[in-house]
């Protein structure tokens, strides 16, 4: 019988937060690999009892197959399932047109990995979901490298190292068309904070078509937005917390619309438009709400019409 928790084991559907019935169903017509970082002696990534140990094993032999031309790569979507506790794996891999999907939990209803996921190559349309990282080095803990187009994460926790501070615990270069729904970008047990939540890099594509909903950034700085970048078209934030001890959110390209976001710093707000919270076109802020360490309120926060 499913019962919804464990995608692959013995669910039809993987339900992460106990909220997504049916919202990441396997590709029926793609290739389902398996890791388990908890396996004596590494298989062939077949099934479980013939696991990987590794998840680089199991998105490059994703990877691999969905390549192949006999394969008709552009019609299919490859799964790799994993199931560890708190394991260490430093990652440089992605897979194109694959979904990394985390099952079982480590103290959540997720696994984590311990180490820096550092993607060299860039793939189209890759997934995370319902996986925790943690980075071991004061780099990005998960970089999206330019022109990887279209990658997802939903339901993925990046916590910030106790030893470490990143530089960007989440960056993303000249990617456009991504999508983060109920993202945690947290601070250590300490409340300690990475220099950037999320960090928007890059002078081409910029933000165009990117969704950012239900989230919960944090840094010293919570998001940042370069302002050289071409293509701004669609892109929106929804639903969504940044908290920072200085700029909430630095948006120079001023394109993103903001909905119903909460923008909280340690820093003092300067006016209406909250300078010192924030660095967003006014115009482009819908039903948000910001805190400061002297003021909170709607913002912007316009002067009634004569």
């Amino acid at each position: 019988m499913a019962d919804g928790y464990n995608f692959g084991q013995d669910g039809p559907y993987y339900n992460g937060q106990m909220m997504l019935p049916h919202r990441f169903p396997p590709d029926p017509s793609g290739k389902s690999y398996y890791v388990d970082a908890n396996v004596a002696a590494a298989g062939d990534g077949s099934s479980w009892d013939e696991a990987f140990s590794l998840i680089a094993s199991g998105l490059a032999a994703a990877d691999t197959q969905i390549g192949l031309s006999a394969n008709r790569a552009w019609a299919r979507r490859n799964t790799v399932y994993y199931c560890g506790d708190y394991i260490s794996e430093a990652l440089v891999l992605a897979a194109e047109k694959t979904d990394l999907i985390g099952v079982g939990s480590d103290g959540g209803s997720f696994p984590r990995v311990v180490g820096n996921f550092t993607i060299g190559t860039a793939v189209q349309s890759f997934r995370i979901i319902n996986m925790g990282f943690m980075p071991t080095s004061t780099s990005p803990g998960i970089t999206f490298p330019s022109g990887m187009h279209g990658w997802e994460m939903h339901y993925v926790t990046i916590f910030k190292n106790t030893s470490y501070t990143c530089s960007a615990q989440l960056l993303s270069t000249d990617s456009r068309g991504f999508i983060m729904d109920n993202v945690r970008i947290l601070p250590d047990n300490a409340g300690a904070l990475s220099t950037i939540g999320f960090n928007i890099a890059g002078t081409t594509y910029g933000v165009g078509q990117c969704k950012i909903t239900n989230c919960e950034i944090h840094g010293t700085e919570g998001m940042n937005v370069v302002d050289t970048s071409a293509y701004y078209e669609g892109a929106i934030c929804k639903n969504t917390l940044f908290k920072a001890t200085n700029l909430a959110v630095d948006e120079n390209s001023d394109s993103i619309l903001f909905v119903d976001c909460r923008f909280v710093t340690a820093a003092a707000a300067g006016d209406a438009n909250g300078v010192g919270i924030v660095d967003i076109e006014p115009a482009n802020l819908v039903a948000c709400e910001a805190v400061s360490s002297d003021s909170w309120g709607p913002i912007p926060n316009l002067n009634a019409l004569s």
